[in-house]
């Protein structure tokens, strides 16, 4: 038996009340299984759903599409840069799953092109990653946009939502653990710890945050928010700005490996680690369970480790699947190491000394937990931006 879509109650928190459902007790039935053992029912939930995956191009957003793809759900992508040349999953030549999804151009920030697109389509599901930016470098150089994308564009959605005349039974809003701000490395708590996230980007969603509450609670729009931690894995094109892939350009970007860089400042940072598939996972068990409409979750991760110690992690890796290939590039990359820069990225970077996520909440209500181990995850990065760099070497 498929959920029942959740009706249109303000305030109401799926799960709590007194009664017990049918699908309640097929909730809890499910919940004493392992996550491998529901998947099936997971996936036999989104055949033919038809699924709007804003941001569908980003990291994030395009490995949900495969996934949901891979599921037998009809899939839209909506997003800002749509074209064939973008570096996306979406656009990668062995998965070809620009020709298995109907792709559309459009920016969430126009409230009037969302509202005329939403209510021209009946969406069941909506997973909502699109965004301005997704680093703060680039929210510090760019805050109204940063502001205009983030926040109003997932109100946007929010409304369009509300107003459609077929509502969808589900809206996910990935947000980020850096709407708490800063703890000293203690436990993140969804219903507890306050959000003091005062960053651009970090502000930027937690007023998003904030907002799809206001909807569900209000106009019973039913959104359940993922914050997430650092996600790595492959087809993350952010090399520029993002940890892994930032140290995946310096080693195999060139003919000869340079040593990763990394800001002094950065020196004692921690930060929540988890693989992209598990990321994927943890949405798609959201969007399952109706319980979980109008509730917000932490993301855990399967590594809480230092910037420094992580890249260190990835250099160690990056020299053994090297050595299958060239001994003496990998052992240049083992004597690179990283390079520490004493200058600092700037103050109106604002950034997190720790974030530390609490996820027995997730775990609870869907029977998440990671999958993939940490140096497992790694390893299977690495191999793909080897790859990847390689290939774009060979081109030039």
């Amino acid at each position: 038996m498929k959920p029942k879509s959740p009706p249109s109650i303000p305030g109401r928190l799926w799960g709590r009340s007194a009664s017990c459902s049918k699908d309640d007790n097929r909730e809890v039935n499910m919940l004493k299984q392992t996550d491998a053992e529901a998947s099936g029912q997971i996936q036999e939930y989104y055949r033919g759903k038809t699924v709007l995956i804003t941001g569908g191009f980003g990291f994030v957003g395009s490995h949900v599409v495969k996934r949901l793809v891979d599921y037998g759900a009809q899939v839209t992508v909506l997003d800002l840069r749509t074209d064939s040349e973008r570096p996306s999953l979406i656009n990668d030549r062995v998965h070809k799953l620009r020709e298995k999804v109907r792709i559309e151009t459009g920016d969430v920030g126009n409230a009037e092109f969302l509202r005329s697109f939403l209510s021209a389509e009946q969406f069941r599901l909506i997973f909502h990653f699109a965004a301005f930016a997704t680093v703060i470098e680039r929210a510090v150089e760019q805050p109204y946009d940063t502001i205009q994308a983030n926040t109003m564009g997932l109100v946007n959605v929010l409304e369009a939502a509300r107003q459609a005349q077929v509502p969808p039974d589900m809206i996910l809003f990935s947000s980020t653990d850096k709407v708490y701000g800063e703890l000293d490395g203690e436990h993140y708590e969804e219903d507890s710890t306050p959000l003091r996230g005062v960053g651009v980007y970090d502000a930027a969603k937690l007023a998003a945050d904030v907002f799809s509450k206001t909807y569900y609670t209000v106009f019973g729009v039913p959104v359940v928010v993922l914050r997430m931690c650092n996600l790595f894995g492959p087809h993350d094109y952010n090399i520029d700005f993002r940890l892994v892939p930032k140290a995946m350009k310096s080693i195999f970007a060139r003919e000869k490996p340079a040593a990763p860089e990394l800001y002094f400042d950065a020196i004692h940072h921690f930060r929540d680690y988890l693989y992209i598939e598990d990321a994927v996972r943890a949405a798609l068990l959201l969007g399952y369970f109706p319980r979980c409409r109008g509730e917000v979750y932490n993301l855990l991760g399967c590594q809480y480790i230092s910037t420094p110690d992580m890249l260190s992690q990835v250099i160690e890796i990056a020299t053994k699947v090297e050595r299958h290939y060239d001994d003496k590039r990998a052992e240049l990359i083992r004597q690179n190491g990283f390079t520490v820069k004493v200058k600092s990225p700037g103050s109106r970077l604002m950034p997190i000394k720790k974030q530390h996520l609490n996820g027995a909440k997730l775990t609870k209500a869907t029977g998440f937990e990671p999958s993939i181990e940490f140096t497992e995850g790694l390893a299977k990065t690495v191999r793909f931006y080897r790859e990847y760099f390689e290939s774009c070497r060979k081109e030039t």
